[in-house]
């Protein structure tokens, strides 16, 4: 439905400024349409534009990206939304043991679902669904992989802790309407999770995995992290007045 030729043109750019060299270690992920398994590309790989707009694109919503006749990608959310195995699989690049990695998670859906206003079309439709999907499943990656990897050290967790744009607003990229206001909001999500202490978002989810009545209350994990985030915000924001 729609041309991601200026995404392309703009990691060109960037990456153009800097020599595509790239200084750190870094994994990017999506889905082969034609095997249906997950494809990850390091900073190794000789085209990161495409690997990055590989990861972005969406179903319906933008092409998909042809790599060879055995290799078509599209958006690794398509599998896996949060995917933390690959970051601590290139840990263990460098060191041994699990308890050698300290991980932060930051998280880019708020799960707060915002009024549905662009009800008119198809893909309108498919990003709401997507939104929906996401809210109910992305948390639970992240606490599969603690009880995977007990021993890493999960320090920071941030989620915005106020409605992001969703649906066709998330392809509107100027300050006025989601970048900057977004920018903002994750400078002050980032200071609340330092105050709140190296992890303490992480021992709640092992609070709601081991105290039967928040279950009750809060039947997925999704649902009592969201609200703990809410909870701090706004405790964070009175001690701020």
């Amino acid at each position: 439905m729609f041309d991601d030729g200026p995404l392309m043109k703009f990691l060109a750019s960037v990456f153009n400024e800097f020599s595509y060299q790239i200084q750190r270690r870094i994994v990017v992920s999506c889905v082969d349409v034609v095997s249906g398994s997950y494809v990850t590309f390091n900073e190794s790989t000789s085209d990161p534009v495409k690997a990055i707009t590989s990861s972005a694109s969406i179903p319906f919503v933008f092409p998909h990206q042809v790599w060879s006749d055995e290799v078509v990608c599209m958006d690794g959310g398509t599998v896996w939304n949060t995917n933390l195995v690959s970051a601590i699989e290139r840990c263990h690049e460098i060191v041994d043991e699990d308890e050698q990695i300290t991980m932060d998670v930051i998280i880019c859906d708020d799960y707060q679902f915002g009024t549905w206003s662009d009800q008119n079309n198809a893909y309108n439709d498919f990003l709401r669904f997507k939104d929906i999907k996401d809210a109910y499943t992305d948390m639970g990656d992240v606490f599969e992989i603690m009880q995977a990897y007990p021993k890493v050290n999960y320090r920071y967790y941030i989620q915005p802790s106020e409605p992001l744009p969703g649906g066709l607003s998330l392809l509107r990229f100027d300050n006025n309407t989601s970048t900057w206001p977004m920018q903002m909001l994750g400078r002050l999500d980032g200071e609340n999770a330092i105050k709140d202490g190296e992890g303490f978002m992480f021992a709640k989810f092992d609070e709601w995995n081991n105290t039967p009545t928040l279950k009750e209350q809060f039947p997925r994990v999704n649902d009592y992290i969201t609200f703990t985030v809410l909870q701090r915000a706004e405790m964070h924001k009175a001690q701020r007045r």
